[in-house]
């Protein structure tokens, strides 16, 4: 019987699948684009041709395990609401492709995925508790308690995310106000600068901004960051003041003290890691301070495909 093990981590843009040995190597990884524009029978072909062809020649697997964005039901068998796009609401997903690729499937939200990755194979293995923090676009999280995901009595624990760092503050996509994804993510970050920008505030922001102010993006602040741009480097220090804050009243509930980082911006944690944990130890009781670990994942966006392929695992323990 096959060891192999399946994972796939469904992006917005691109799909990444990998199979994996039962220690967590892994033996090959492919890409496709995701194409959730062109609706559910499209995009559950893509993942049954993915899920194929890495099984091929002789590499049958034991099992699947997917990471989505998204709010999954609490069985973890349907995308209830999908950002990727909405066309993929209600999709019975663990039964779709059960029934097309005559395989165990597991399911589990991308955040979630990706700490289990951390666990098995990342900066989190052989950690009881910790908190994973995905920055890009958005924010989430992955919570691990007592080396388990911890996902809540409805499934959609550790939204970290949505934390309240502002009360009334700036209006997040979900729709409340101050919540931490509107301040921390790389589409705040965007959207702060810009508004900067458009107030005539000096930066070197600003010749990209007349000619183009799509041509904002997280990379663009980095680099002028990099390249001394006051309003650049301040950008990301309020943003971290904010993401101390959340990662504080996590500490404070929870008195776990194991904090790690992926995602995208992720990879300008030069520009705001120290100053992220003097914040937090200002923030935390003074038994925690000294304890308090701020750890950027060496996994960074293969965390999400490593853990679905321990979901697959999992399904097997």
């Amino acid at each position: 019987m096959s060891d192999y093990l399946i994972g796939i981590d469904v992006g917005g843009t691109m799909i990444k699948g990998a199979l994996f040995d039962q220690d967590g190597y892994l033996v090959a990884k492919e890409e496709i684009p995701t194409q959730s524009d062109k609706g559910p029978e499209a995009f559950i072909d893509n993942l049954v041709s993915l899920a194929v062809r890495l099984q091929e020649p002789k590499n049958k697997a034991l099992g699947i395990g997917i990471g989505i964005a998204g709010l999954l039901d609490k069985e973890r068998r349907t995308l209830l609401e999908s950002p990727n796009p909405p066309l993929l609401n209600n999709l019975l997903l663990k039964q779709h492709l059960e029934s097309r690729l005559d395989l165990p499937v597991s399911i589990e939200n991308d955040a979630n995925a990706a700490a289990l990755g951390e666990l098995w194979a990342g900066d989190g293995k052989g950690l009881k508790n910790f908190l994973l923090l995905t920055l890009g676009t958005g924010i989430g999280g992955g919570l691990i308690l007592d080396g388990k995901l911890w996902t809540g009595e409805m499934g959609k624990a550790a939204e970290f995310g949505h934390v309240i760092v502002e009360p009334g503050g700036a209006r997040c996509g979900c729709g409340k106000l101050g919540c931490l994804e509107a301040y921390s993510s790389g589409s705040a970050m965007v959207r702060i600068v810009r508004e900067a920008l458009d107030k005539g505030e000096n930066s070197s922001l600003q010749v990209i901004y007349r000619q183009n102010p799509d041509d904002i993006t997280p990379k663009t602040i980095y680099t002028e960051a990099r390249n001394g741009d006051e309003l650049s480097n301040t950008i990301f220090r309020e943003a971290a003041i904010h993401l101390a804050r959340a990662i504080a009243n996590v500490n404070n509930l929870l008195d776990i003290h194991t904090f790690i980082i992926g995602g995208g911006v992720s990879k300008a944690s030069h520009i705001f890691h120290a100053g992220l944990i003097q914040d937090v130890q200002q923030l935390v009781f003074s038994s925690s301070k000294d304890n308090i670990r701020v750890i950027i994942s060496k996994l960074g966006n293969d965390a999400g495909v490593f853990g679905a392929g321990y979901l697959a695992k999992l399904h097997h323990v």
